[in-house]
């Protein structure tokens, strides 16, 4: 086995003892994405949408109206003379109406996609906050065991140093120091502990229910694509947030095309069918067929306004599309680059710990034969609980990098169910 792997495995096989119970980061995600407020609300939003679709469609259907009018006008009124009651049923199918209906049902089409990609971007959304309260949990567990193993040190040099002291061997300087830098490794060691139990609270808060005391440890998750290009192609294709900019769009572009159908007026056809006559006794039931044109300018001719505005709502949209892919070009290129030159910085960092423990180890032997100081001695034991915890944020971060691209280049149902990106 190759020993500059030895302190990672060390680190994660301490960390996964007595974690049958733990939960995996996958099992936290399915969690969260299914019951969050959030996505429920997203996925009412979603039906809305569909009934407005089924409404914009029903609008290509004849309209039924029935009007009942009882009449009970004066004796000299000359228009009803015969105060009686008239009843008229009317169906009423557009014939044309210069592209409106069209453009509504590609608006209402629009505005389901948009919630569609709405609900699937919260979902993602949640994940990364899973994502990253996961990996600072993580982290502050590594840390926490590196701590620990400092603090035990430190416990150890003040216990020799005190020997040392009281036969004389060392002066009282040395135990001030060793004093400090316990305090001070204790003090770094409860920081440590709230940073965990916070993230393991942001956890609760996110799935909805406790979080078990440990966290599982995971596997980087392994993307076939070879290269940033690539991956920005998948992510284009895949991010919720892009796809629902660019339904935002199309939606504002139907909005234009359905304003601009009130321009022209509409062509309809009417049928009717009236029983009773308000100026005629013993009228009998008539049937009647219209056709015609009706228009809707809006009160001082407001149509061409409400266009204009319109299409600057368009331009909006586009812009928003815009920032969408470049906010996701920058993350998942800044993510592409810090997931090539972690794994260098993590073999670093283990021949670093490596050559700190050896370096420790020599020290103590040296300075029991008068070739070291003590404050050498104090340097080397901190400089390896460094060494330790910046190990254990590289490895957090290595788990989450890789979660975030494959996130992006695969999408959330695929990276559930372990799919590797194509």
């Amino acid at each position: 086995m190759d020993r500059r792997c030895s302190p990672c495995l060390a680190l994660v096989m301490a960390l996964a003892c007595g974690l049958a119970q733990a939960q995996s980061l996958t099992e936290l995600i399915q969690r969260t994405v299914s019951s969050h407020p959030s996505v429920l609300g997203q996925r009412s939003q979603r039906a809305v949408a569909s009934a407005d679709l089924e409404y914009a469609r029903q609008q290509f259907f004849p309209t039924p109206s029935v009007s009942i009018e009882q009449i009970n006008a004066g004796a000299h009124d000359p228009s009803y003379l015969q105060n009686t009651s008239v009843k008229v049923f009317r169906l009423q199918q557009p014939l044309w109406t210069n592209g409106r209906l069209t453009a509504g049902v590609q608006k209402a089409q629009a505005s389901a996609d948009a919630a569609a990609q709405g609900f699937d971007d919260v979902r993602q959304q949640l994940t990364l906050r899973v994502l990253q309260a996961w990996a600072d949990a993580y982290a502050a567990d590594l840390k926490q065991l590196a701590l620990q193993t400092s603090v035990a040190t430190h416990e150890r040099l003040q216990a020799q140093v005190g020997r040392r002291i009281a036969e004389g061997a060392s002066a009282s300087t040395e135990r001030i120091l060793t004093d400090g830098r316990l305090a001070q490794t204790r003090a770094q060691l409860q920081a440590v502990q709230v940073q965990a139990q916070t993230a393991r609270l942001r956890l609760q808060q996110l799935t909805g229910a406790p979080v078990d005391a440990d966290v599982l440890p995971e596997e980087e998750k392994v993307l076939a694509l070879r290269s940033p290009t690539e991956a920005l192609e998948a992510a284009l294709q895949r991010n919720p947030a892009v796809l629902r900019s660019k339904a935002a769009v199309r939606v504002q572009e139907a909005d234009v095309a359905e304003r601009k159908g009130d321009l022209l007026p509409e062509v309809y056809a009417r049928a009717e069918y009236q029983i009773g006559s308000a100026t005629l006794a013993g009228a009998p039931d008539a049937q009647r067929i219209f056709v015609g044109l009706q228009s809707k300018l809006g009160a001082g001719l407001s149509s061409w306004a409400g266009i204009e505005a319109a299409e600057n709502k368009v331009g909006v949209a586009r812009a928003e599309a815009d920032a969408a892919e470049r906010a996701l070009a920058e993350q998942l290129l800044s993510d592409w680059a810090l997931r090539a030159t972690l794994a260098a910085r993590q073999a670093e960092l283990q021949d670093s710990l490596q050559a700190s423990r050896d370096t420790a180890l020599a020290w103590d032997r040296q300075f029991l034969a008068g070739r070291k100081t003590w404050v050498e001695v104090m340097n080397m034991a901190r400089e390896l609980a460094q060494a330790e915890t910046e190990l254990a944020d590289v490895l957090a971060v290595r788990v989450l990098v890789s979660w975030r691209l494959a996130l992006y280049t695969q999408g959330l149902d695929s990276l559930l169910a372990g799919v590797a990106a194509p």
